[in-house]
């Protein structure tokens, strides 16, 4: 298995991966709104497939403990697939009900609150033409769903291992599972990319320095420029080849100046026994 390598292909089958050899995925699936990059999904019956076939796949290749962390919206807008009326159907629970049945079990939420949706998006505007008592809402925040294969932690791992978060400015502030992350203000390259703040608190949390990102949904390359950053190996799957071609050139940016050397967390008590050892 090739490491540190973005492949051109479909996440359906992702072959060059070996069983059990992922510890970490981060990435954000086709929200089946109209997208242009969305164009090959013809129907609801046909998202929620590729859903299932995609995280089969990846429940395949993840580490028992091992965390998938999936970026989507919870429901999809209806009018593409129901004659035109602006139905929301939910999404997501058709997913975790789905993944249950393959070990594989919700762990945790995270709400993402991005900027208001009136300023960017025609679905919400408010004029004349728009009838009263007929406003949609355009909620301004989405999930980040964090699942965990199997019903225990790593077994590769334990509390010995470090933590590698700081205790009071990072775990604190995230631990509400309520962030407030402004969204990607020109989507130059990509319809859809999230920030790379998202993807930095999601790979700190739920990995270890040195552990395996994919990225099955891998865009403009922000799982993989990121775990790059953060000293985690990364794979990932992208079906345009020019976006594997920007997300390498990304890549090939990132110097060494850029990498964030892990830091693991010592509370008070670790750290005065550390002194008096020192001294002494």
């Amino acid at each position: 298995m090739e490491l540190n390598k973005i492949y051109c292909g479909d996440s359906r089958n992702m072959w060059q991966i070996d069983d059990k050899s992922i510890h970490l995925t981060c990435g954000s699936p086709p929200y089946a709104v109209n997208k242009g990059y969305e164009s090959y999904i013809k129907s609801l019956d046909e998202h929620l497939q590729l859903l299932r076939d995609a995280y089969k796949e990846v429940v395949r290749v993840t580490v028992l403990g091992g965390k998938i962390c999936v970026n989507m919206g919870d429901i999809a807008v209806g009018s593409n697939y129901n004659e035109g009326f602006p139905e929301e159907l939910l999404i997501m629970p058709k997913l975790v009900d789905y993944l249950r049945t393959i070990d594989t079990y919700l762990y945790a939420r995270i709400v993402w609150l991005k900027d208001s949706p009136w300023q960017n998006s025609s679905h919400v505007s408010f004029h004349k033409g728009i009838q009263h008592a007929e406003y949609r809402m355009l909620p301004a925040w989405e999930s980040v769903f964090v699942f965990r294969k199997g019903k225990e932690a790593r077994k590769d791992k334990s509390p010995a291992n470090g933590r590698w978060v700081d205790k009071h400015e990072e775990w604190k502030k995230w631990v509400s599972g309520y962030w407030h992350i402004r969204s990607v203000q020109r989507n130059d390259f990509h319809e859809a990319m999230f920030p790379e703040e998202l993807v930095y608190r999601v790979i700190k949390l739920y990995s270890f320095p040195g552990d395996i990102v994919l990225d099955n949904w891998m865009g403009s390359g922000t799982t993989a420029v990121v775990a790059k950053r953060l000293k985690r190996n990364y794979i990932g799957y992208e079906l345009k080849q020019k976006y594997v071609d920007y997300a390498n050139d990304r890549l090939s940016t990132t110097t060494k100046e850029m990498i964030e050397i892990p830091n693991e967390y010592k509370d008070k008590t670790v750290n005065k026994e550390f002194q008096e050892k020192i001294l002494h």
